[in-house]
């Protein structure tokens, strides 16, 4: 089977890109598949942060936004064609950014052309949230959808809202993500490993690790975390990643007077996280939409430390309150209380660290082996029922 997988968010700095890059890696591992990626490199100018000029006035402006989301559907557009026509794949992966327009176009093409799409959420719930004319582009990202021969979700509130009352179970898949096993393990020998990183060897570390977009809710942790501190003196904040909302972090840690208690090491690259990930006794992942299916709540507990996870469907579905992990119930007072008791038992705390049963689980399940696995699978399937 000839697949080409067709992914701008390879080359990203987010974890689109990690899903990318692990699932095409597995994907090529699997017997009888020969896999190709799409593009090559990111052309200079697309899929870009751009901080100022016309082009962060089309992402920001309501009115612009429909002329910046049509002018995201036109990339790789003409070398796209030429890659499917020299490949000649079988079937076309579209990890989707917000790209979706270029499956019903690609239909008309290429009619015999097996479609999927993997995605990960709606740009109408993020980047185009506040587009004019809203409804009327959720339809047509409703009816591109529709022309795929296979879509893969993330959730189940992200199937349900995209698709609506059109869902086809065997069209419409949930696929959780992964992690990757071989790279996010305990470390045996931790001596000494705060100190080399520049983390204080004597405190109890609380961590975070990622994209400091606005809106991820930090300051929900900033205060449960300030509140924590006047009834527990030995403990430190460490919030690892970058984004647009850095600044903005680090102005509400200098007003509520934690800088002493918080480092934020910036950017850190993902070969480079499991030691980092080893310094922590508490990982938190606090917040997400409901759509979401957070890669690095399978990282932490992959590193064996305890979890404080979000309250939302994929969590709850894959993992057990209590036994896994400890889902937060989402307002700094309440995470607070979670933290709390997580610093004082000790009993608790080695209890979820060392959960041999779920490692198991995501031995089984949940590593980016099993998830080509079965997207291999699901599209065997579909291919065999049409």
């Amino acid at each position: 089977m000839k697949i080409l997988y067709y992914s701008t968010a390879y080359y990203a700095a987010h974890g689109g890109s990690i899903q990318s890059k692990e699932f095409y890696k597995n994907l090529s591992y699997i017997p009888g598949v020969e896999a190709a990626i799409f593009p090559k490199k990111i052309s200079s100018g697309r899929i870009t942060n751009s901080n100022g000029s016309w082009k962060r006035t089309l992402k920001n402006n309501r009115a612009f936004m429909p002329l910046s989301f049509y002018r995201r559907n036109q990339f790789y557009w003409n070398e796209l064609l030429f890659k499917i026509e020299g490949f000649q794949p079988d079937v076309l992966i579209i990890q989707i950014d917000a790209n979706f327009l270029q499956i019903s176009r690609l239909r008309k093409l290429f009619p015999n052309l097996f479609i999927c799409a993997q995605i990960n959420g709606s740009v109408f719930d993020e980047i185009y949230q506040k587009i004019i004319f809203r409804k009327y582009f959720l339809k047509l990202q409703q009816e591109s959808y529709l022309a795929s021969d296979l879509n893969l979700f993330i959730s189940e509130p992200s199937r349900t809202t995209i698709m609506r009352d059109s869902i086809d179970q065997n069209r419409d898949r949930i696929i959780y993500n992964g992690t990757n096993l071989e790279q996010f393990f305990p470390l045996t020998n931790k001596s000494g490993l705060k100190s080399r990183l520049n983390f204080p060897e004597d405190k109890f570390i609380v961590g975070y690790v990622g994209t400091l977009d606005r809106h991820k809710k930090m300051e929900i942790l900033l205060k449960a975390f300030q509140m924590i501190i006047g009834e527990k003196v030995n403990i430190h904040l460490v919030i690892l990643g970058d984004g647009p909302g850095l600044s903005e972090l680090k102005e509400s840690i200098n007003a509520m007077k934690i800088q002493d208690h918080v480092s934020l090491p910036g950017w850190v690259s993902h070969e480079e996280m499991n030691q980092y990930l080893n310094c922590f006794d508490l990982a938190i992942h606090h917040y997400a939409n409901d759509y979401m299916n957070p890669l690095k709540i399978f990282e932490y507990l992959a590193v064996g430390i305890p979890v404080i996870a979000p309250d939302i469907p994929s969590v709850r579905r894959i993992f057990r309150d209590g036994e896994d992990l400890i889902i937060s119930k989402g307002n700094h007072k309440n995470l607070q209380l979670e933290m709390l008791t997580l610093i004082e038992d000790v009993n608790l705390r080695r209890k979820l660290a060392n959960n041999l049963e779920l490692r198991e689980r995501l031995e089984k399940d949940f590593t980016w082996k099993a998830y080509a696995r079965k997207v291999y699978e699901a599209i065997e399937n579909q291919m065999h029922e049409g």
